[in-house]
């Protein structure tokens, strides 16, 4: 089995110290057939088993990002996005990730949307 790269994936820790990880889990969701991971998270899957998310993290360029998830509203969601380019040379194509994004958005009580992004 060839796992996916650590850089640009994201994984998430629950109350009982559970981590749905990208990497070691190949990006595949054990809980919904033809999901990923990052799907898992955004659908709070593992917080039947496992309890609430505590911690949301990303890797990127050798470096790791982490969000308290505790200090969140119960309304907040991660937010990961991942720019990439494909190239073709010599009659051989391959691609890379180029930047990404990562935080997370809410409604605060006025229903306002509330997000903080970096860009990676």
């Amino acid at each position: 089995m060839t796992l996916i790269p650590q850089d640009t994936s994201v994984q998430a820790e629950y109350a009982d110290g559970y981590i749905h990880d990208e990497t070691t889990l190949n990006d595949v969701s054990p809980y919904v057939e033809f999901k990923n991971i990052f799907d898992d998270i955004l659908h709070k899957r593992p917080e039947a088993e496992h309890g609430p998310m505590v911690r949301f993290t990303a890797f990127y360029k050798n470096a790791k990002y982490d969000i308290d998830w505790t200090t969140l509203p119960d309304n907040a969601r991660p937010i990961r996005f991942r720019d990439g380019a494909s190239y073709l040379s010599g009659g051989e194509e391959w691609s890379e990730w180029t930047g990404m994004r990562f935080g997370y958005q809410f409604n605060d009580e006025t229903g306002k949307n509330i997000q903080e992004v970096q860009e990676l």
